[in-house]
């Protein structure tokens, strides 16, 4: 058979288009922060990420404290992958977080881009859908996050393309993924929602349906779930990661909110920018997909509403950009992108100036949220590194060794500090989870602990800090630019 060398240089420089420009989007949001003030990552947990991931080198253990095992990080996977950042001298581990998230990034926009001309059945010169999702502003921040959001994106496009093209080919590969990905979140169990309704569908229809095959998929996914919650339980006692619990505990105080409130507030991150002008879209496809019955598809509608869903009644909370409901929002541009795509073939496709005024749109609402998502993922990065950086680098320096260090935020007090840390949080302190809005309790355990000092921004507790001696603050002008306070250390003890 020829080969036809015209159409497989197209489909080089597609996918090469899309290289440089996931590699270009990037470095301008790294450039956006180094020159608002420095390179560095916009939240905390971003430390404790890298600070498992450098003990993990140096000690060949599972230590956020060294010599104390804890399960503080949600993604053993993405720990793990980080690890190699420690093997040459800081500040390597930088270079390697952002070269790691970049190729994950721009893996993610390929398989975005293959899954809608699939869905559409059409192959483009210009990836214009990959470009929307590299574009994406949510996107870029999660990419330069030091976080393993694209990881867990990419893991999810995948899952879906073989969903929704229903390939049979390495269907063993499929299997595995729908394993490994609660070792990256551990909302990543949410996936066997739409594989269990597709198998639910194909049985009733008696297409593509094997009972072998289900079987073996569910013994390969139990198999890693039932490794993950023993790797927790031999780590903390519990089998779930102690974020799981310490996060719902602190923010139960949101349950109280009406859950129709909860719910849009999570379903308006994925629509903040672009997302917007694409919501006809969404709905559109929506409906054709039922009417059509496309049950591959509604599979993708089914995970994202029940997505928001089980963060709308578990973990309500926006801030940071909404970040945990990030993963969203490649699967509701995917849908939108496709919905729009067809309304202009059936409805538009000879109104070149409706089609015109849309593109335009479209392209300047991508460039203004690109322009106003790098202005604030370089705030995020100049708070994290003046105020949690700035101050667990003081304590590092001026604090005796033996000291015993109570903190609510304790990513870069890790890294940097070197010092024994009691968390208000929860994370790596699993024993202050029953009590953590209990100010008097804490304040016990505190001193049943001997803590010497406590770092917190002054106004997140009511009492605590109250009558406690101010020994150090941080100064910063950017938290209080963004409506905040500076990191403060009183001494407790």
């Amino acid at each position: 058979m020829p080969i036809n060398l015209k159409n497989r240089s197209f489909h080089i420089n597609k996918y090469y288009q899309l290289i440089l420009m996931g590699i270009l989007v990037q470095i301008i949001y790294l450039f956006f922060a180094n020159n608002y003030y420095k390179i560095g990552f916009p939240l905390d947990d971003s430390w404790i990420h890298l600070t498992y991931a450098r003990n993990l080198r140096e000690f060949g253990q599972w230590f956020f404290i060294p010599g104390i095992s804890s399960a503080g990080s949600t993604s053993p996977l993405w720990t793990i992958l980080l690890t190699p950042g420690f093997f040459f001298p800081s500040p390597f581990f930088y270079f390697w977080t952002f070269a790691l998230s970049g190729m994950l990034f721009i893996s993610s926009a390929i398989v975005f881009q293959k899954l809608f001309e699939k869905i559409v059945n059409k192959e483009f010169n210009i990836p214009w859908a990959g470009f929307l999702f590299l574009l994406e502003w949510h996107l870029i921040w999660s990419v330069n996050s030091g976080m393993e959001t694209m990881l867990f994106i990419l893991i999810l496009l995948i899952l879906f393309y073989y969903m929704v093209t229903k390939r049979m080919k390495y269907l063993w590969f499929f299997w595995l993924l729908l394993g490994i990905v609660v070792f990256v979140r551990p909302d990543g169990i949410t996936l066997i929602g739409p594989y269990l309704m597709l198998n639910f569908i194909y049985f009733l229809k008696k297409d593509s349906f094997s009972f072998k095959n289900l079987f073996f998929s569910l013994l390969v996914i139990i198999l890693f779930f039932v490794f993950y919650a023993f790797f927790n339980y031999q780590l903390s006692g519990e089998f779930l990661p102690t974020t799981f619990y310490a996060k719902q505990a602190e923010y139960q105080m949101l349950y109280s909110r009406p859950f129709i409130n909860r719910f849009f507030e999570l379903f308006l991150v994925p629509i903040t920018g672009v997302g917007v002008l694409l919501f006809p879209g969404f709905i559109y496809f929506l409906l054709i997909s039922i009417k059509q019955r496309k049950w591959e598809i509604l599979s993708a509608y089914l995970w994202f509403f029940g997505y928001l869903l089980i963060y709308a009644v578990r973990l309500p909370v926006t801030y940071q950009h909404g970040r945990y409901v990030f993963p969203t929002i490649p699967i509701y541009l995917l849908l939108s992108a496709v919905g729009i795509y067809t309304i202009f073939q059936v409805s538009f496709k000879n109104s070149n100036l409706f089609l015109f005024g849309y593109k335009t749109a479209m392209s300047a609402t991508l460039i203004i949220f690109f322009i106003v998502g790098g202005q604030a993922y370089a705030k995020d990065v100049a708070i994290i590194e003046t105020e949690m950086v700035d101050t667990a680098k003081w304590i590092g320096e001026n604090l005796p060794s033996d000291s015993i260090i109570a903190a609510h935020d304790i990513g870069a007090l890790g890294f940097f500090a070197n010092r024994q840390i009691i968390d208000l949080a929860g994370l790596i302190s699993p024993e202050v989870i029953p009590f953590i809005r209990d100010e008097k309790k804490l304040a016990n355990y505190m001193d049943l602990s001997d803590v010497d000092y406590l770092v917190v921004f002054p106004d997140w507790y009511a009492e605590l800090n109250q009558l406690k001696a101010e020994i150090y603050s941080t100064g910063g002008v950017f938290s209080p630019q963004a409506g905040g306070e500076n990191m403060t250390i009183y001494i407790w003890n």
